[in-house]
């Protein structure tokens, strides 16, 4: 299988390190058009200079923006290569949102053990490699660009499903227990319901972008995502990961989906009963 060519290391941990800082973005803009000083960083971006000289330094140690001077005072600061890169991912992501749609590396990693569980290790390499990712480089706390994950699973379902999308709703059931944010919410000993409604910070911690509101009433759970970018295949994986995570509670519960963003609702809303 000839693969897309994989993401370097450098360039996948630039991107999660810019996304990390809304003045790191600022500033690394900022000088993609041309060399510029400190001060017209400060006067074009509206950050103060001590925030500007900081940005720059940390982006500098990074690789991403060169010293292009050797001056002192009126040091001329440009992008280097990988800086220009990682922009314009971002910038391709983007679109009119603030920030690129990025994912946990976690969910990639859980994507591969199933296929490689299920199928083989190459098999799972090649997914991976399909989507422009190098497998050994993918670390589970990493930031990821969303559209390779939803790329993965169109290609997960297209090479080992029906069509009907049951295939990536069984992984994400398997692979639920192995998502860091999910133990961690069920590591703590507190009723259901109050579970539920702790959920939004588990979703918080695997994506930067959309939402989770979770609304309880009795025996009856309504989870609403605000996910910026919807497919079929994501649907599929949203509904298996919520059965995958009340069969890790041992909970007799059925789940229902009775929103969806593909069919112009403001949300994906999977209903929980128990």
């Amino acid at each position: 299988m000839q693969g897309a060519p994989t993401r370097s290391r450098d360039f996948l941990e630039g991107l999660s390190f810019v996304l990390a800082s809304r003045q790191r973005e600022t500033v690394l803009a900022a000088v993609i058009p041309g060399p510029k000083t400190p001060v017209q960083v400060a006067k074009q971006t509206g950050l103060h200079l001590p925030h500007v000289s900081r940005a720059l330094g940390q982006l500098v140690r990074t690789d991403l923006v060169e010293r292009v001077a050797g001056q002192r005072r009126g040091r001329l600061y440009a992008a280097s290569g990988l800086g220009r890169a990682v922009f314009g991912e971002l910038t391709e992501e983007r679109g009119d949102r603030i920030v690129a749609p990025m994912i946990r590396g976690g969910h990639l990693r859980n994507y591969h053990h199933w296929v490689a569980a299920h199928y083989t290790s190459t098999a799972a390499d090649e997914i991976l490699i399909g989507v422009g990712l190098d497998p050994s480089t993918v670390r589970a706390d990493g930031w990821y660009p969303l559209r390779a994950a939803l790329q993965a699973l169109d290609a997960i379902e297209a090479r080992f499903g029906d069509g009907t999308y049951e295939t990536i709703r069984r992984m994400l059931r398997e692979e639920a227990r192995n998502f860091s944010s999910a133990k961690r919410l069920i590591s703590r000993v507190i009723p259901f319901p109050l579970l539920l409604e702790l959920s939004p910070n588990a979703y918080s911690r695997e994506f930067n972008h959309g939402r989770l509101e979770v609304e309880v009433q009795g025996h009856r759970a309504l989870l609403k995502n605000y996910d910026w970018i919807s497919s079929p295949a994501r649907c599929a994986a949203w509904l298996g990961a919520y059965e995958g995570f009340v069969q890790m509670l041992k909970i007799d519960a059925t789940v229902t989906k009775v929103a969806c963003m593909l069919r112009g609702d403001p949300y994906c809303g999977y209903q929980l009963d128990w």
